[in-house]
């Protein structure tokens, strides 16, 4: 995603959060207005970019934490897994 379509995507977030205080991006002149995106297209985007991760380097990423945490983390690791440590 480029910068300017997070741009976009903050601008009209923060133009919803105005709008619920009567207020808009125009009566703060400094911030630039949104331009006329789909946000709808933009949101998807996101979250395609967001679930398309290496798994492979995830998990072997993790692997190699594990196998460097302390016992006493091990042990916080091994009872989240069982659910007994609700995080």
């Amino acid at each position: 995603m480029s910068d300017d379509e997070i741009k976009q995507l903050c601008l009209m977030d923060i133009d919803k959060i105005l709008h619920s205080y009567d207020k808009i991006l125009k009566d703060y002149p400094p911030i630039p207005l949104a331009t006329e995106v789909d946000s709808s297209l933009l949101t998807e985007r996101v979250i395609r970019e967001q679930l398309n991760f290496n798994r492979d380097k995830l998990k072997k990423n993790a692997s190699y934490m594990l196998a460097n945490a302390t016992p006493e983390h091990k042990h916080v690791v091994h009872r989240n897994r069982d659910g007994s440590v609700p995080w």
